[in-house]
């Protein structure tokens, strides 16, 4: 067996083992997926005229209303008007043809074909990628009702060609690449330029209506022929070799059908759509019909088409209808069942399988059902449990007795006393061939048949069994657990318990070849163990807990029965559960999308295993079947595709690099994947990189909504999976700009940022100079009393002293010098001369000047007077330039260097001579030189120990952000250089606009 199926393993059936094939050929049409979209409930509106798949995978519908693009889900319209026939190009493009023209569309975009007015009947593409059509209406002008476009230019085929036809209806291209052409009542094939009619008595006949319709070849060579007349020589009609007969004559004559449409699909099965009979499918073992009575949208057909993944669509004018296939299939009395009440159902050794139902028993093989009703032997109404043994006797449960089928006779089984049974639960063989029957008797009883004996012996036993298997091990597993009791072993009258008391009921078992013993339940599927068990359940990966059977197939794959449909995991999944029972296994669900409709029976066997090694359930309805060797998945589409962003209420088409207006905050971006038989399971997960972190949840939504989004560059992603969690390689990417605001743009919020840290800093500096103001005004006001104190101490203190002196200095004069007293006058008289030196010069401490009284030259004049009272220097002061206003602050600053550069001059230097000089430029200088014995350089650096003279002026000269120089050497006299910058010295100074608002932003 392939390898896929002997690991059922989803990667790998995805990746190695996933085929498109045609429908299922042994299955009826009943048994197939099917689903109508009908005009009367709004699928869409229009009579359906052709259908056909392009090579992105997306189907295209023709209806009198327009053209229609389908992805499994939506029927988007892409044109109005009435389309007659489709093409789907080798080169992705579409064609279609109106009832006037032909038209191309490629990428989205459409192109109508320039030429003459045309009436398009059918369209196809030949082996050399030529577009050909037929059309119906001709003229004078433009004769041929075979026409080919080349160079975008329609040409046609005339008499002079060799076609000697007034119009033509039906095209096909066979595989040898040669044209057949039809109308109503004339055939024709076109090789190597060449037509040859090939003529028919009943299409003669009928040469103005009701004629050929459809044109099919054959893989074998010839051509099947729809002709929409039925009766001898019409209908369905075959042409091989160049000869005509019927298409079919049993168990069917194919001659009575009104044929519109035919198809082949890709397993040679016929498919035949009529004007009034429905669907038809021809099979090897038979003839389908399938109508608007079974659920078909209408009887009338117009156009049959098989899609890349095997589905069969049927175009007709009530609707649109699709056929797929169903990985597990049903049989019910649509298919020949009894009745619909299947229990149980066991393998044949034959082949095939035997159904217990309610009123008959079933014999199915070879898709051929043989019912054993009351009427034909069945000794009762209800069969119940079944089993085939190992003689090929099949034993039967029927009401309340046990039956043995032998040879087409019933033979009925009773107990040890001749009593019947009861109803039969289970009827099992174990490996010494003792038949064991469970049977309904309130409790349960359990009866035993040896190979020597012809009666079945009640069994005695401790416990109350509700389900017995035969272990192929030996002995019988013996379970009540509803009851409250253990799962026990029962071998040669010894019972062994192999797991702890349970109320959970084993509804059916399955044993592996390696040993190992599992058993169905409501909560999973339980590993049984002698020692106890483990639960294979929803937190170990399986889709839902509720087992109604378990068995394995020929790859020793496990298969359950469950309430979520029908779950595969293969034997690798399972090898790794029973070494770790914290595993979450990987496995395959076949659900209501794959046909299963899983449910309980009452019966047993509830599963079989046929010798051919399909599956089959019994559901309590119908019987259920799968191959797990014909099991297809369907694997990820990967043509996703973007197709259409709706903002601010406006859809447009996705077109890369597009640019939405400014203010777009809500966008939805719809986008799609072809997915034509279960678009169901198709999933999808997104993200928008420059809004999303990580991708989000895979959903069935073709729809992303986003509502915050602010302006700047987004691509959005988008990729497909299926329901197993395998994702598509391929990314659908589109990418827009969302265009800011003038209020959103860079310039605008760095200009914000930049106008708002100007305005910080503004203001800043506003309080600043606010402050150094209300500093300023409260260092005038302690200005002006100083000045006043000092005023004081002028009139009052220092004037009483020179009175004093002047007083003394009298009495000196007047006194003789042998006067005792003189010396002690003369000492008065010093000591008044230094107090009043030291008044003055705290005067001049107390008093700064005020900018209405005194200018800095009149402060240094003031100063240079004062060491020139000394009588050992001479002063001389200079002004450069033209003088400027300073602010109080910094002319006093400026004043006390000069003042201490003065009075050192005047006290230490020694010298004879004193300049100094005012510069008023860019920068303001003060220079003070004296031209004495200088100071020594140390002292220039580190000043005097004891004497802060220096140090002051240079700290003054600091907050003033002046520069401050001292050039002096020991007999080379002694130079002050004081230089401060005008623009943050002077008050009054005539500065540009962007000075003074430089000197605002500073805070000056």
């Amino acid at each position: 067996m392939n390898k896929c199926v002997q690991d059922i393993s989803v990667a790998l059936l995805l990746a190695g083992c996933v085929t498109s094939k045609a429908l299922e050929p042994d299955a009826q049409l009943s048994q197939l997926g099917h689903t109508a979209w009908r005009i009367r409930d709004g699928a869409f509106s229009g009579a359906v005229n052709d259908v056909t798949q392009t090579a992105d995978g997306f189907l295209w519908i023709a209806t009198d209303n327009g053209l229609l693009k389908y992805d499994g889900v939506r029927f988007s319209p892409v044109g109005s008007g009435t389309i007659l026939a489709l093409e789907a190009a080798r080169d992705g493009s579409l064609w279609f043809g109106t009832g006037q023209s032909l038209f191309q569309m490629n990428h989205g975009q459409v192109e109508k074909i320039g030429g003459p007015e045309v009436h398009v009947n059918s369209i196809r593409q030949d082996a050399n990628g030529t577009i050909w059509f037929t059309r119906s209406r001709t003229n004078p002008r433009n004769p041929g009702p075979l026409c080919k476009v080349a160079a975008k230019a329609i040409h046609c085929l005339t008499a002079a060609d060799g076609l000697a036809l007034p119009y033509a209806e039906a095209l096909a291209v066979d595989t040898r690449g040669d044209l057949w052409v039809a109308s109503s009542s004339q055939l024709l094939r076109g090789e190597a330029g060449v037509f040859k009619e090939f003529p028919h008595p009943e299409l003669n006949a009928a040469a103005t209506s009701n004629g050929i319709e459809s044109l099919t070849p054959r893989a074998g060579g010839g051509i099947l022929v729809g002709i929409t007349r039925s009766g001898p020589g019409l209908g369905l009609q075959s042409l091989q070799d160049g000869l005509w007969h019927d298409a079919y004559a049993s168990p069917t004559r194919s001659s009575n059908w009104s044929v519109t449409a035919t198809l082949v699909d890709r397993d040679g099965v016929v498919w035949v759509g009529t004007s009034d009979q429905g669907l038809f499918r021809v099979r090897h073992d038979g003839v389908d019909h399938f109508a608007e009575t079974d659920g078909l949208s209408g009887n009338a057909i117009s156009s049959l088409h098989e899609d890349r993944e095997g589905n069969i669509w049927v175009g007709t004018k009530k609707g649109l209808d699709r056929f797929r296939n169903l990985a597990v299939k049903t049989f019910s009395t649509t298919e020949g069942l009894g009745s619909d009440s299947v229990h149980s159902v066991t393998a044949a050794a034959q082949g095939g399988v035997w159904i217990g139902n309610k009123g008959s028993l079933t014999a199915l093989r070879d898709g051929k059902m043989v019912n054993y009703l009351p009427k034909s032997g069945l000794p009762g109404q209800r069969v119940t449990a079944l089993l085939e043994d190992h003689a090929n006797r099949l034993w039967v449960g029927v009401d309340a007795d046990v039956y043995i089928l032998e040879h087409g006779h019933f033979t009925r089984v009773t107990d040890s006393e001749g009593h019947s049974t009861g109803a039969a639960v289970s009827i099992v063989e174990d490996t010494e061939h003792n038949i064991w029957v469970l049977a309904s008797r309130r409790p349960y009883v359990l009866f035993r048949l040896t190979p020597k004996s012809h009666l079945l012996e009640e069994q005695p036993l401790i416990v109350s069994p509700e389900a017995i298997a035969a272990d192929p091990a030996g002995g019988l597993f013996l379970d009540g657990g509803m009851h409250g009791a253990p799962l026990v072993h029962y071998e040669q009258g010894r019972l062994e318990t192999w797991a702890a008391k349970t109320i959970l009921k084993r509804t059916t078992f399955a044993f592996s070849k390696d040993g190992s013993r599992w058993a169905s339940t409501s909560s999973g599927v339980e590993l049984l163990e002698q020692q106890g068990s483990r639960f294979l359940d929803t937190t170990n990966g399986l889709p839902c807990n509720h087992v109604f059977s378990v068995l394995f197939d020929q790859a020793e794959n496990l298969w359950a029965y469950s309430e979520c449909g029908l779950i595969s995991i293969s034997n690798s999944e399972l090898s790794r559960f029973k070494a770790d029972s914290r595993y979450s296994i990987k496995s395959h669900l076949f659900d209501i999308f794959d046909g299963a409709l899983p449910n309980g029976a009452d019966f047993a066997p509830r599963a079989t295993r046929s010798a051919d090694g399909r599956l089959w359930f019994a559901n309590g309805t119908d019987l259920q079947e799968i191959d797990p060797g014909r099991v297809q998945l369907t694997a990820a589409a990967f043509n996703v595709q973007i197709e259409a962003i709706v903002a601010r209420h406006v859809e447009q088409p996705a077109v890369t690099g597009m640019k939405l207006p400014a203010l777009t905050q809500d966008v939805d971006l719809k986008y799609t994947a072809p997915a034509l038989a279960v678009p169901e399971r198709l999933r999808f997960r997104y993200r928008l990189d420059g809004h999303d972190q990580e991708w989000q949840d895979a959903t069935r939504l073709r729809d992303a909504f986003y509502t915050d989004l602010k302006p700047g560059d987004y691509t959005f992603r988008v990729v497909s999976g299926d329901a197993d969690g395998n994702w598509s390689h391929e990314e659908g990417r589109f990418s827009f700009t969302i265009l800011p605001a003038w209020y959103q743009t860079k310039t605008f919020l760095i200009a914000c940022l930049v106008s708002g840290s100007l305005l910080s800093l503004f203001i800043y500096r506003l309080r600043i100079r606010q402050v150094r103001g209300e500093a300023q005004a409260r260092y005038e006001e302690r200005l002006d009393e100083r000045t006043r104190i000092a005023r004081e101490i002028h009139d009052t203190l220092l004037q009483t002293i020179q009175g004093s002196k002047m007083l003394a200095d009298t009495a000196l004069v007047q006194m003789s010098t042998l006067d005792p007293a003189q010396a002690r006058m003369q000492m008065l008289s010093t000591w008044l001369g230094n107090a009043m030196e030291e008044g003055r010069t705290a005067l001049r401490s107390l008093r700064t000047p005020v900018i209405e009284q005194q200018s800095l030259e009149t402060l240094i004049q003031d100063a240079l007077d004062d060491c020139a009272m000394s009588g050992k220097i001479t002063t001389d002061m200079k002004t450069v330039g033209e003088p400027t206003s300073m602010s109080i602050c910094v002319r006093e600053e400026v004043y006390r260097i000069g003042y201490e550069a003065i009075n050192n001059a005047c006290l230490h230097s020694e010298g004879s001579h004193l300049e100094v000089v005012l510069s008023y430029g860019d920068p303001f200088e003060l220079r003070v030189k004296d031209d004495g014995t200088g100071i020594d350089s140390e002292f220039v650096n580190k000043g005097r120990l004891g004497h802060y003279g220096l140090a002051g002026m240079r700290e003054r000269a600091r907050f003033l952000k002046a520069n401050l120089t001292l050039n002096s050497s020991p007999g080379n006299g002694t130079e002050v250089l004081l230089r401060v910058p005008r623009s943050s010295l002077m008050e009054n100074a005539r500065l540009s606009l962007w000075a003074r608002f430089a000197r605002l932003i500073r805070g000056e």
